[in-house]
């Protein structure tokens, strides 16, 4: 295995690591906790690949399927993974992939404010695509109507998404700068799908 790909799957596990860590800081709340879970997908969605962001999404739920306590509050297993807020769990890889692929076209962007404004816009839409699949589950699986889990899993988390997402945006596009004479980090547009 040559160096690059150690250095992209050591990439990927410290990224999965991060949303370990983020997950356990949770405020409770009666169906669904408001957990740094969102912050830590906008900012690896951010940052990685689009391909290797989904991987490492993918290796922290299996983790959690497997029995880690990796999910929020400590939680493990398929029963945490498909319960009601199962549909957020799953809804990471769906706002990890929209984050990132959209992210990408930054790269074409010139001015920093520029980018980091893709950036936002980019995690923006990812949490609102994580938000909406998480309240349709939430609905189906806790048998609330689509207005009773519209009120218990997508309105009390509009404002702390669209702050996270900002922060999110904001602290990817940092991280970037700092790396960006890396070569895995700094890659053309065309090889960023790999």
């Amino acid at each position: 295995m040559n160096q690059s790909k150690v250095q992209r799957l050591a990439i990927i596990a410290v990224a999965a690591a991060f949303l370990v860590v983020a997950s356990q800081v949770t405020i409770p709340l009666p169906l669904v906790p408001l957990t740094l879970q969102t912050l830590a997908v906008g900012i690896i969605a951010t940052v990685l690949k689009p391909l290797d962001s989904i991987i490492a999404i993918l290796l922290y739920l299996i983790l959690g399927a497997i029995g880690l306590p990796v999910f929020a509050g400590g939680a493990a297993g398929f029963g945490a993974l498909f319960g009601p807020t199962g549909g957020f769990l799953i809804g990471f890889l769906l706002q990890a992939q929209q984050t990132a692929q959209i992210n990408r076209m930054a790269v074409m962007v010139k001015s920093d404010r520029s980018k980091l404004f893709v950036f936002i816009i980019a995690n923006i839409i990812g949490a609102l695509w994580c938000l909406a699949l998480g309240t349709i589950w939430l609905s189906v699986v806790a048998n609330l109507s689509l207005k009773a889990g519209f009120n218990a899993g997508f309105l009390p988390f509009i404002i702390p998404g669209l702050v996270k997402a900002i922060l999110a945006a904001a602290i990817g596009f940092a991280i970037r700068r700092a790396l960006k004479s890396n070569r895995y980090f700094a890659t053309p547009v065309k090889s960023q799908a790999k």
